[in-house]
């Protein structure tokens, strides 16, 4: 299974997008209808009720954690930032986490996933 369907994700519950995702996420989100919207980075995605974004290291800033917030907050929605412990590149939880409640998310669950991937699924922290 992929990352989408191990998250029991799919169109028929409503628009998905998909921010820096890799190639088997991609292909596994073609065979969707409707398809998800796709975004090379955060700053060019939209708000969008479910969004899953791929974090790198570098966007551990909390301009993007806000605007991650930001726009599940317009979009009264969620997001699942994905980790991949095989990649150089990609954040650890433990890196991440502790970001969260200065970007005013709150983390919801943390579950493996997919490849040996890890989902931080957030929500936008109450008000």
């Amino acid at each position: 299974m992929g990352a989408l369907a191990d998250l029991g994700l799919s169109t028929e519950g409503g628009a998905i997008m998909l921010v820096s995702a890799p190639d088997s996420v991609l292909a596994e989100a073609s065979r969707m209808k409707p398809r998800p919207a796709f975004a090379s980075t955060i700053l060019t995605a939209e708000p969008t009720s479910r969004i899953l974004w791929w974090p790198e290291r570098a966007h551990l800033e909390p301009g993007l954690l806000s605007r991650l917030a930001w726009m599940t907050s317009v979009a009264r929605g969620e997001a699942w930032l994905i980790l991949d412990p095989a990649e150089p590149e990609s954040p650890r939880v433990d890196e991440l986490t502790p970001l969260l409640g200065a970007a005013s998310l709150t983390l919801v669950e943390q579950r493996p996933i997919g490849r040996g991937e890890i989902a931080l699924h957030v929500r936008p922290a109450p008000r």
